[in-house]
């Protein structure tokens, strides 16, 4: 299980975002699917079976709790980090793990690879 990198959907509705993550978690070998809405990310959800979920909370439609929410009632073993801008010193990052959220890293990000130590800290803490 060590060498076998987790699968990831990341939704956020900065297209921007989205594709650097995609080119970033590509090119070290990581299967990683992206949507730019809710629905289209709980589609890819259900379809792909994540091991890891990186989710925006501000997005047009359907919102990152209402995403965090039916991820942790339909597969509550998969582990789901907000990457976010919205701050409110820290009541929502507070909120966003009572609600089963495994972490939370500010928008904009200081580096991708911290975000890819915390995908696979996450990953490998399901086993």
């Amino acid at each position: 299980m060590a060498d076998k990198k987790p699968k990831i959907v990341a939704i956020d509705d900065e297209i921007e975002f989205t594709s650097m993550l995609k080119e970033y978690f590509e090119l070290r070998g990581y299967e990683i699917n992206t949507a730019s809405k809710g629905v289209q990310g709980i589609e890819l959800i259900n379809d792909k079976k994540p091991d890891v979920i990186v989710l925006d909370l501000k997005m047009p439609g359907i919102s990152g709790d209402e995403v965090l929410a039916m991820v942790k009632s339909k597969q509550p073993k998969t582990k789901v980090i907000f990457v976010t801008a919205f701050d409110d010193a820290g009541k929502t990052k507070a909120r966003l793990k009572n609600a089963g959220a495994y972490g939370y890293l500010d928008k904009p990000l200081n580096s991708l690879r911290e975000l890819e130590e915390l995908v696979n800290k996450a990953y490998s803490e399901s086993f």
